[in-house]
């Protein structure tokens, strides 16, 4: 019976020598159009048709893991099995980015170990080094308390934005004296020209 199309030949019904061959291709990260030229007679949506009423895998989900297992996760692994890494520094060094990173490690956690944290900056949590091989993570540090913390900001803000510095103590000045009952509001027109008073 002829085609869709006239003079295009139909194509055979799947052989299980195919159905077999497939299933063996379906699961390598490589694209179906590298591979369709083994399937005589198919095309890629053919075989990706075929794929699904063979209820495989969804390719698009499942490759593109294994593509970045055998692209940035080999690259990923090499560099953490020569030197220690931070996430942002493997990221830089496998050329990929920072989600990517994360997922490598969720999926390889096992395989790895935090090796040591480097120092906080500012606010933030502390920077995990990791290395290639199962081992004992180091241990994190003790997150700083809230005084720390409040302390440390308000010395950067007095040596570095002493107007904002002065305004939040003015602030500070004005809600104390609220509370001890001892804030005294001036008439509009003196404030303006002599300035709000506890200020």
């Amino acid at each position: 019976m002829a085609g869709i199309y006239r003079g295009m030949p139909r194509a055979p019904e799947w052989s299980p020598e195919e159905d077999a061959l497939l299933r063996k291709v379906w699961d390598e990260p490589a694209a179906l159009k590298t591979v369709v030229h083994l399937f005589p007679l198919r095309t890629e949506a053919a075989l990706t048709a075929r794929g699904r009423d063979l209820e495989l895998a969804d390719r698009r989900r499942a490759i593109p893991a294994k593509r970045a297992a055998q692209s940035s996760g080999a690259r990923m692994r090499a560099i953490l099995e020569s030197r220690s890494a931070t996430a942002a520094e493997l990221a830089e060094l496998a050329v990929c980015s920072e989600p990517t990173v994360r997922r490598f490690i969720g999926a390889n956690r096992a395989e790895m170990h935090i090796t040591r944290y480097l120092p906080t900056r500012g606010d933030g949590a502390p920077t995990a080094v990791w290395v290639w091989g199962a081992g004992r993570d180091a241990k994190r540090p003790t997150p700083k308390s809230r005084q720390e913390l409040s302390k440390r900001y308000y010395r950067k803000l007095k040596r570095e934005r002493i107007d904002k510095f002065d305004e939040i103590r003015a602030q500070q000045r004005k809600r104390a004296a609220e509370k001890r009952g001892t804030f005294v509001r001036r008439d509009p027109l003196v404030a303006a020209l002599f300035g709000a008073a506890n200020a």
